[in-house]
């Protein structure tokens, strides 16, 4: 699907048109430079974490990381949350 979405084509069209020597590919490709919205959350992640820390916060990149799909756990306030609710 993810390559679907990133080329403008169907899932179908794929199928018909993408031979077995070119997904190779684009799987190699993709585990050298994601293809997906993925990469973009790591990239927010890894801006947000860095403006944090440099305010006086202490968070790490998975902190920041969406967690697409995940249902919500009840946890302990982290340091992070606890500075965030201070300001």
């Amino acid at each position: 699907m993810t390559l679907a979405l990133r080329l403008g084509r169907t899932v179908n069209e794929l199928r018909n048109s993408l031979s077995a020597s070119e997904l190779k590919m684009w799987i190699a490709y993709d585990r050298l430079s994601p293809i997906g919205d993925w990469r973009g959350d790591v990239q927010a992640a890894q801006i947000s974490t860095a403006i944090i820390n440099t305010q006086g916060g202490k968070a790490t990149i998975d902190e920041m990381l969406l967690k697409w799909g995940k249902a919500e756990e009840e946890e302990e306030i982290s340091g992070f949350e606890e500075w965030m609710g201070a300001l």
